[in-house]
């Protein structure tokens, strides 16, 4: 991702949008390291409360952004684990806006001890919550701008009838939908 970002803004590609949707989330320290890419300074990016309810927060290190272009990130209802980790954390901390439905809700952190017949044991240790101290576990994460996936029914122009997949971008109506939230978030940074 850093590279394309990298690349991009060698483009001069002025707003991104990040799409998390059906992402079922993997390492956490990915997503935590793809939240680095896009935040600057020792921001929290996330907090752990454990049984006893004690909270620590996980923040960065000197971070830097690599750009401060306008951002927005699609979720759903399949983001889940790390990918709400990372919208999460753009998001409560100004970074981006989030656009899609409300996430899946997977914010626990689990001990696994494996069993002599080969099964595992799950403990849930501690969960997360986001740098705003919002809960994710069984909750999710709630966009600021709700929209459906629907595709729709315009005609296709000439450039896209032969690009299944770049037509059913332009088609999405949550791209489009955050291409609109870029503009408006373009327009207020021009006028101050």
């Amino acid at each position: 991702m850093e590279r394309a970002i990298k690349k991009m803004e060698d483009q001069g590609v002025q707003s991104y949008i990040l799409d998390l949707r059906n992402n079922p989330g993997g390492l956490v320290t990915a997503g935590l390291d793809v939240a680095q890419i896009w935040l600057d300074g020792d921001e929290t990016l996330v907090n752990t409360v454990d049984r006893e309810g004690n909270v620590q927060a996980i923040n960065m290190v000197q971070g830097q952004s690599l750009t401060h272009d306008p951002l927005v990130v699609l979720v759903n209802e399949e983001s889940a684990s790390a990918s709400e980790i990372l919208a999460g954390a753009l998001h409560d901390n100004g970074r981006a806006i989030l656009v899609g439905h409300k996430t899946f809700g997977k914010g626990r952190i689990q001990s696994v001890t494996e069993l002599d017949d080969g099964s595992a044991l799950f403990i849930t240790v501690a969960k997360y919550l986001s740098p705003a101290l919002h809960e994710i576990d069984h909750v999710g994460i709630q966009p600021d701008i709700q929209c459906t996936a629907d595709t729709l029914s315009l005609p296709r122009a000439p450039s896209l009838t032969g690009n299944n997949e770049a037509a059913s971008l332009e088609m999405d109506s949550c791209i489009m939908v955050a291409e609109q939230a870029l503009e408006i978030q373009q327009s207020k940074g021009s006028a101050s």
